[in-house]
């Protein structure tokens, strides 16, 4: 297939220029790709028409969106991109009751923030509407619209769409559902998937899909695996299936009330097992409330102090002497509730913390470490000249701690040449793992058995070698190896049915 032949099917919602091409071609992770062209259509319709036109010419497509995923799912290579860059605005939003708002097809986001509001302080002077956020409401969005502008909007009600993430400013609400993310607030709102009431769009052969559901949240036990992404479940359809399946262009999705109050602290501990019963202990004093429950390790500290230099802001008086800290975040909608004296008097009175190590801040300060570790760990790889494996993993929340651990232990014991950055969602099992090499020994030179060896131990713990980021091409080998062969058999048998001629994200997942 030629970009010319493309071009002369798909008009201007096709080009192919080499400058155009390149931001399209590098991935947020790993080597650059080649795009024969870019597909940009401006409508859902336009998108079916697209997959349908691309399977009469045999034309293979990665899926873009947001460009924020780390497993390579959106590199071409080779095949066209279908960009699902222009599906960015509001539809309607949905009270409880039925009542509904239409939004205005042009606009931008403070233009459809405004209309909302105007529309909800029309139904409170109306009716006998109750003052405060809406519980219950949903909104229904394209599938290209930013996390960051989708949250824009819900603001003037007091509502969100919790889905907290690094990326949220480029990740999309679509990319999110289709991968199922998870994010720091997963512990307490689930995943993109649980958050999301029904998903439309297309399936790989051009036909219509949806509505796709996955059920909602319902927090499993601490021996089940609360996020996994290597286990595609295909009785969602659209949602979860990673661009595999078909095309989401639209979505309903849940929203949720902002707490009346939020706050968190950040607290050394002495290992990962430590680290899990102050979880545990959290979750039996402030049942429903503990919104994010993240761990860090020091590596990722210092790096974050490497990296923000006079900006980096510590919480704590003198340094304390741990090789972890947890960061435990609480919500209420209590707006009058003295929420900071609660969660000081639990840390201090039931945990027996003592005060100096007690790391209370305000929430942004608290936040900024965590969310500022992965562009630390990038600009460090880039000082140390000797590349990095990257890992997102997890475990059952039961063993999470143990698993850390052993994990640690092992990598540091068989590689010590190589620096070992952990952080991650503690509350729902899940681990971001760097591994970086220096300019004299590169992690090329023994990435093979790091890979097996993580994988291995994640196996040993019950755990799954792709938590939240998807499989895609990264993890395809993997995939095929490690999944059980009723998971295989089953997504094998989904893409078979509904993208026949294999025209979606060929390289992902490695299924022929």
């Amino acid at each position: 297939m030629s970009a010319h032949t493309l071009r002369g099917r798909f008009g201007t919602h096709c080009f192919d220029d080499p400058q155009r091409l390149l931001r399209y071609e590098i991935p947020e992770r790993g080597a650059a790709g080649k795009a024969l062209a870019v597909l940009v259509p401006e409508s859902e319709d336009e998108v079916g028409a697209v997959l349908r036109a691309c399977n009469e010419l045999q034309q293979p497509l990665v899926i873009s969106a947001g460009r924020t995923g780390l497993v390579e799912a959106q590199r071409p290579q080779g095949e066209a991109v279908l960009s699902l860059e222009k599906l960015k605005r509001p539809l309607a939003f949905v009270l409880s009751d039925g009542r509904s708002l239409q939004f205005d097809e042009a606009g931008d986001v403070e233009r459809w923030r405004d209309q909302l509001l105007a529309w909800w302080l029309s139904l409170q002077a109306s009716t006998a509407q109750q003052a405060g956020a809406p519980v219950g409401a949903t909104i229904t969005v394209q599938a290209g619209i930013a996390v960051d502008a989708l949250n824009d909007v819900l603001a003037c009600l007091g509502l969100v769409w919790p889905m907290e993430m690094g990326s949220s400013s480029a990740a999309s609400a679509g990319g999110c559902v289709a991968n199922a993310s998870a994010g720091a607030n997963a512990v307490c709102y689930g995943t993109a998937a649980h958050l999301c009431v029904a998903a439309w769009g297309f399936w790989g052969d051009g036909a219509a899909a949806g509505p796709s559901a996955a059920p909602a949240w319902d927090r499993p036990g601490p021996e089940t695996l609360a996020i996994d992404s290597a286990s595609v479940q295909t009785d969602w359809g659209l949602v979860g299936s990673q661009g595999v399946l078909g095309v989401i262009t639209r979505v309903q999705l849940r929203t949720y009330p902002l707490p009346a109050q939020r706050e968190a602290v950040l607290l050394p501990v002495a290992d990962m097992p430590a680290a899990m019963k102050v979880f545990e202990a959290a979750r039996q004093r402030f049942p429903g409330d503990v919104e994010e429950f993240e761990f860090i390790g020091r590596a990722a500290i210092e790096l974050v102090r490497e990296h923000l230099g006079a900006a980096f802001r510590w919480p704590f008086e003198s340094e304390p002497a741990a090789p972890y800290f947890v960061l435990l975040q609480l919500k209420t909608q209590d707006a009058d509730a003295d929420l900071a004296s609660q969660l000081y008097d639990f840390v201090a009175d039931e945990l027996q913390w003592p005060s100096e190590q007690i790391g209370y801040a305000p929430l942004p300060a608290l936040k900024k470490l965590r969310h500022s570790i992965t562009e630390a760990s990038n600009a460090r790889m880039r000082k140390l000249g000797g590349g990095r494996l990257s890992f997102d993993t997890a475990t059952p929340v039961n063993v999470f701690g143990d698993y850390l651990a052993t994990l640690q232990r092992e990598l540091i014991a068989q590689w010590p040449q190589l620096e070992f950055v952990a952080f991650g969602h503690a509350g729902v099992g899940g681990a971001h793992l760097h591994l970086l090499g220096t300019r004299e020994q590169p992690v090329t030179a023994q990435a093979a058995a790091v890979v097996a060896r993580v994988f291995d131990i994640t196996a040993e713990f019950g755990g799954t070698f792709s938590a939240e980021h998807g499989v895609g091409s990264k993890w395809a080998r993997e995939f095929q190896q490690r999944a059980p062969e009723p998971v295989r058999t089953r997504l094998s048998a989904a893409k078979r049915q509904y993208d026949p001629r294999h025209i979606l994200n060929p390289a992902s997942f490695g299924l022929t």
